[in-house]
């Protein structure tokens, strides 16, 4: 054997490697993380904060720390009915929650289970339905409301039904999706040990595949009455004076101004107003929505 062939590979001494502090790592978390929440969190900060400033510094002045400071804003919109505005988009989320949410329980449960044809397709296609811009309703709606006054006296215009009915459509191929692609990750096998025990097909659904899908249930209903709570070119259109059906963006959006001045104190108190219930509401239900959105994303 030659010289070259016996010669042992030199090794390099490696350097020795230096870990960073866990201190140090814990604190770039928590800036990282307190960047993030200061980036989220400002925008409602400015809102709360301008909710409160009086005058017209309230829109001429950047500094959003800057006096003076009263409740003056939401006495304003009190007054000048929010409370029915409130009242009137809980009505009609809750209204278009309730409708959609069984029937899209139902209709994802058989896209999930049914041995039907051309599945996907059907899946697809109720997934792009989400797609379709609500403004290219307004006009055929608004026109058939008419007719269907003229013909039968039954007057959808300044109605709950009347926003109702477009916000199921809506809502519903969304949901569709979202509880379809859940139920197609629960076992089979659980329901067919309650069918063996007895339950019929619809049984085993409402008692046994129903409480497993609780958390996609959840995220579903809490985007749709979020959706129906925040919706306001419908809304505009066919209830846009009357504050016995007046909805809380339609509200805000045509709030009167007094004289000159720009009402941006009253509209930012009236937004702060209707936040902090879909925030709560969310942060209560925040698990729900998280596993129902993962869960459906990634099962089946």
């Amino acid at each position: 054997m030659s010289a070259e062939q016996t010669r042992k590979p030199v090794r390099t001494a490696s350097r020795p490697r230096r870990d960073v502090p866990p201190a140090v790592t814990n604190a770039l978390k928590l800036l990282g993380l307190l960047v993030v929440l200061l980036w989220c969190l400002f925008p409602f900060l400015w809102m709360a904060m301008t909710s409160m400033r009086t005058g017209s510094a309230a829109l001429t002045d950047p500094n959003i720390f800057q006096g003076p400071f009263s409740f003056g804003n939401y006495e304003e919109v009190l007054g000048q009915g929010f409370h029915f505005a409130l009242r009137n988009s809980l009505i009609v989320a809750a209204a278009t929650t309730l409708i959609c949410i069984p029937v899209a329980s139902l209709a994802g449960y058989a896209l999930a289970r049914l041995p039907l044809a051309g599945k996907f397709a059907l899946l697809a296609a109720t997934l792009v339905a989400t797609l379709f811009p609500p403004v290219a309703l307004v006009n055929p709606l608004y026109q058939m409301y008419m007719r269907l006054n003229e013909w039968t006296g039954i007057n959808l215009l300044n109605s709950y039904t009347g926003m109702v009915v477009p916000y199921v459509a809506l809502t519903l191929p969304l949901s569709i999706f979202i509880l379809a692609t859940f139920f197609s990750g629960i076992p089979k096998e659980i329901e067919e040990s309650a069918k063996v025990d007895g339950a019929t097909p619809f049984q085993a659904f409402l008692k046994v595949v129903a409480p497993l899908a609780a958390p996609g249930v959840g995220a579903a209903s809490i985007l749709t009455f979020v959706y129906a709570t925040n919706e306001f070119l419908l809304a505009f259109s066919f209830a846009p004076r009357d504050l016995n059906v007046q909805t809380v963006p339609v509200f805000v959006g045509t709030f009167e101004r007094v004289g000159y001045e720009n009402p941006i104190g009253q509209i930012m108190a009236a937004s702060v107003l209707v936040s902090l219930p879909l925030i709560v509401f969310a942060l209560i239900l925040q698990r729900r929505i998280v596993a129902g959105l993962t869960s459906g994303a990634v099962k089946g």
